[in-house]
């Protein structure tokens, strides 16, 4: 009896894709997202204490702005209130969870072409230009490539089927792109008129603001606050989910 492997099907007839059976640690196409992941949940998580934190002085301020004005403290104590090291500590984060997110999506959209996702619309190296490109303050590139890289992680759907364009985002992906890139665009107007007061050196006016938009202030940080609970959560659900799909995990 011949050995030979069976003839090849037909020209038009369907065969079914072969099954990604890899292992990101022995595949070098698909990359190990795990410590990576671990890294950005645990600044993340760091980061939501540090903004109710900064939020909380805030509201404080307000109330050393009010006894400036009044000239019962004196502007070096005016400007010493305004200063922490957790406020500073909070903005500092940042550059690290930056980075840390762009590289942590760049692995997963490069994973995903690996394993045989086909339809994508959103390369690799939009992680690193889709946070640059207008409207940027909105993030709205971010958004939809995050949306992207959640239906492209179905642990359900098999190679070279795009049946995972019809999987549902998870309603956090929404969430973390209105509390992030939307609701910060209501305090835009505000900042600028006090970047443009300490420009000029008029603490008076910088204080008279303070109190002013105490409200807003606060609900604006609260949004922070909340924005960085909701990715914390984005970054452990998706994290999970991409690694079932590359069996990473």
């Amino acid at each position: 009896m011949s050995d030979l492997p069976p003839p090849p099907p037909p020209p038009g007839e369907f065969t079914t894709p072969p099954s990604y059976t890899g292992n990101p640690l022995t595949d070098s196409r698909v990359q190990s997202i795990g410590s990576l992941s671990k890294a950005l949940w645990i600044l993340a998580a760091v980061e939501v204490p540090l903004q109710l934190i900064a939020t909380v002085l805030a509201w404080r301020l307000s109330s050393k702005a009010g006894d400036f004005v009044a000239g019962t403290i004196t502007e070096e104590q005016f400007k010493k209130a305004a200063q922490s090291p957790l406020t500073t500590l909070a903005g500092l984060l940042f550059l690290p969870i930056a980075v840390l997110t762009i590289m942590w999506m760049f692995r997963m959209a490069s994973n995903l072409r690996a394993i045989g996702r086909t339809g994508m619309v959103w390369s690799p190296l939009w992680a690193i230009f889709g946070w640059l490109v207008p409207p940027c303050v909105v993030y709205a590139v971010p958004w939809l490539m995050f949306g992207e890289l959640w239906r492209a992680s179905d642990p359900s759907s098999a190679p070279h089927d795009e049946s995972w364009k019809r999987t549902r985002i998870t309603p956090l992906v929404h969430a973390w792109w209105v509390l992030y890139g939307l609701l910060p665009l209501v305090g835009l107007v505000t900042s600028a008129n006090l970047l443009r007061q300490f420009q000029q050196n008029d603490l008076i006016e910088v204080a008279r603001q303070q109190q002013d938009n105490v409200l807003l202030n606060v609900v604006l940080g609260l949004g922070t606050v909340a924005a960085a609970a909701v990715f914390c959560l984005f970054v452990r659900q998706l994290s999970d989910r991409h690694m079932r799909t590359t069996r990473e995990i």
